[in-house]
């Protein structure tokens, strides 16, 4: 199987971008409700908090990832 073009991963990238501050924006709005009405950060919540910060991380490092296949591909086009 060839490997995917720069493109592709550019938009595979992308995708996961999304993805990792979706979930981290659901999970951390999640977390922030539940302590703030009153329940404590332990057991499921800290573990909610805990994937919050993890969504975060996946995006982080997919922005890395990308910001790498950008410079790959601007060298690609110098001549």
């Amino acid at each position: 199987m060839p490997a995917p073009t720069l493109r592709q991963q550019k938009t595979f990238a992308a995708i996961r971008i999304v993805g990792g501050f979706a979930a981290a924006t659901v999970l951390g709005y999640s977390f922030i409700t539940n302590v703030l009405a009153g329940q404590p950060a332990e057991g499921p919540v800290l573990l909610t908090g805990v994937m919050a910060l993890l969504g975060l991380g996946y995006a982080a490092y997919y922005t890395r990832s990308l910001g790498r296949i950008a410079a790959a591909e601007k060298q690609s086009q110098q001549p």
